[in-house]
């Protein structure tokens, strides 16, 4: 009788067990499974095991740390005497605990009998793990991507995407297939994208998943969006607007009747803001109803409509018939075409107030966009009371002020929080707007009456030191055209030019080729900005503001006001120039009062415009 052919397995060596791959193993895994990681070569954990056979232990190591795993053998008794001195110190009780219990509720309740295969049954707990993990670390969505190399599993985090773990090629259709029975998909087709939802409880909090498939190269990619409902019942106070911002959304939210408009990309907090807004209005004792596709959050005692395109029910439809509902307060998902356009005005015109949002990069590109879709601008201007366009931008850690710590993922940045422009119609905006004037007419307007541009608000962060410009530039552009405008002159009859030291502590082509582009970029404006090279000793002519560059001094903002006097209100503004990536130097300069820090490599042109958009903000 012929056996079967067993692979040799190396025996496991203790003697060079490494610290660092123990450490990226959760006790939990490796006593649930009777392993120990020894070392990491070339991408791949070495890991002592008694069962080499035992894939389940393979996938889920792989999915935990994820690397590649490759086994070698060892006594069971000999692990568990390892385990011991490995995991003794409690150092990582809190990976000591069991996995997370995750509960499955609606799509979920019932189907693990309709699980096809071995090779799936096994997948159930990965995937539990897989949603506990993300749900736990705050991820708006849980990305499962098919590559060449495995399964790379990704989370995004405050609008941007980590690394979360690698799993092997071989889990994909598993895990698909497991995902889909969970939100209720057709597992037979592999070659369409679905859209299905599911419901899960994870330490008793439920949360609402949406999950999209879409066929790729190497597999089914799935992109599974979290919806916490906590989320959906936030307030205004904590969606992180300033004061200002606040008090001019309430003034908005104050109107009895017209259209509000929350403008952005995806991403960028708009169903939050409208559903915060629609609590307050609530208060007001008023009758709320809204149509969406989908519906991302369940509202207390507010009527919530999902539109059904393919049984007739699209937005138009759906306001129509909301219409006759006796409604106060309309919320529709999102003006996408001319139909709902002209019934969502209409609304606003006979005595409702009316939400909705759009996809434009500012405030005044809405009314445009109304334009461009069928709206008439008269009609326009009459309905539209006000728009908010926002973005959220990541908070620099606390713990590590933006260097990088354990509570931040090396990060440096945890949380995320609102900058506005917002726009609220005057009598000025309204005359524009029906003579159809062209946008930079109406946003002169709309900042004559105190519209605060998306790029000047986040400058207000950058000098507070929340945020920083690389994180603003993320989320932000300044116009082209600022670069062009002069900075904010004195009172003199004639503008002065607005004059921009040079400090260099040795002369080097990095900083000589962007001190070039400085010079010719400050050219461009025609004598409005003048460039001067700056020594040690005091400024031949007073500096409105100062870019250093090189070895920067660390003398306190007193020392280099002296040094480097204006004849304007306040000491020069200080940009410091230094080594893209060395966090702790931007976290040193700006300790030391030094007011922006950019990458030393920046173009002379981008330096010009930050430096002259600062300037625009102090002079407010």
């Amino acid at each position: 009788m012929t056996g079967i052919c067993r692979p040799t397995i190396p025996r496991a060596d203790f003697s060079r067990v490494d610290p660092a791959a123990v450490a990226l193993l959760a006790e939990r895994w490796a006593r649930r499974y009777g392993v120990l990681p020894l070392r990491e070569e070339d991408g791949t954990l070495v890991v002592a095991t008694s069962d080499a056979l035992d894939l389940d232990a393979e996938r889920a190591i792989g999915f935990a740390t994820g690397r590649r795993v490759r086994w070698v053998e060892a006594p069971q008794d000999e692990i568990q005497a390892q385990l011991a001195r490995w995991y003794a110190d409690g150092s990582r009780s809190e990976l000591s605990a069991p996995p997370v219990e995750v509960q499955h509720i609606g799509f979920a309740a019932g189907l693990s009998a309709r699980v096809p295969s071995d090779d799936a049954a096994s997948a159930i707990p990965l995937v539990d793990q897989l949603l506990a993990d993300g749900i736990q670390a705050g991820a708006s969505d849980i990305h499962i991507e098919p590559e060449e190399e495995g399964i790379a599993v990704r989370h995004r985090i405050d609008g941007v995407l980590r690394q979360a773990g690698l799993l092997a090629r071989a889990l994909g259709p598993s895990l698909a297939s497991r995902v889909k029975i969970l939100s209720g998909l057709d597992i037979a087709d592999r070659m369409r994208p679905q859209d299905g939802r599911a419901r899960v409880a994870v330490r008793g909090a439920v949360v609402d998943l949406r999950v999209s498939t879409l066929p790729a190269s190497h597999g089914e990619k799935i992109v599974i969006r979290v919806l916490d409902a906590s989320a959906g019942l936030r307030t205004l106070d904590s969606v992180g607007f300033g004061d200002d911002d606040l008090a001019r959304i309430r003034s908005l939210l104050e109107q009895r009747e017209g259209l509000v408009l929350v403008t952005g990309p995806t991403g960028s907090g708009k169903t939050t803001t409208l559903y915060a807004a629609l609590r307050e209005v609530q208060a007001r004792g008023v009758n709320v109803v809204t149509v969406e596709d989908p519906i991302e959050y369940r509202l207390p005692a507010i009527v919530q409509v999902q539109v059904h395109e393919r049984a007739g029910l699209t937005f138009g439809a759906a306001l129509r018939s909301i219409m006759r509902q006796d409604p106060d307060v309309i919320l529709v998902g999102e003006i996408r075409d001319r139909e709902t356009a002209e019934i969502a005005i209409q609304a606003s015109l006979t005595g409702h107030l009316v939400f909705s949002t759009l996809h434009t990069n500012d405030a005044v590109s809405a009314i445009a966009r109304l334009v461009d879709i069928g709206a008439a601008s008269y009609q326009i201007a009459t309905a539209v009371k006000g728009v908010i366009a926002q973005r959220l931008v990541r908070r620099l850690c606390i713990g590590c002020v933006g260097a990088g710590c354990r509570d931040c993922g090396e990060s440096g940045y945890r949380g995320r929080r609102a900058i506005a422009e917002i726009l609220i119609a005057s009598s000025e905006f309204e005359r524009r707007v029906a003579a159809g004037a062209a946008p930079e007419s109406i946003a002169e307007a709309a900042r004559a009456n105190g519209c605060i541009p998306l790029w000047e608000a986040g400058c207000a962060l950058v000098r507070r030191g929340e945020t920083s410009i690389d994180e603003l530039r993320r989320v932000a552009a300044e116009p082209a055209r600022r670069v062009t405008e002069p900075a904010v002159a004195g009172p003199s009859a004639e503008p002065s030019p607005t004059r921009i030291g040079w400090w260099s502590a040795r002369a080097s082509a990095a900083s000589g080729l962007v001190r070039g582009q400085l010079v010719a970029a400050a050219a461009a404006l025609d004598g409005g900005v003048r460039i001067m090279q700056l020594s040690d000793e005091e400024a031949d002519e007073p500096m409105d503001a100062v870019v250093l560059a090189g070895a920067v001094p660390t003398a306190p903002a007193e020392q280099r006001a002296a040094r480097w006097r204006t004849d304007r209100p306040g000491a020069p503004l200080v940009v410091a120039l230094a080594a893209d990536g060395a966090t702790g130097e931007h976290v040193r300069l700006l300790g030391h009062d030094v007011d922006v820090v950019l990458p030393a490599g920046t173009h002379g042109r981008v330096v010009l415009a930050t430096v002259l958009a600062l300037l625009r903000w102090r002079a407010r």
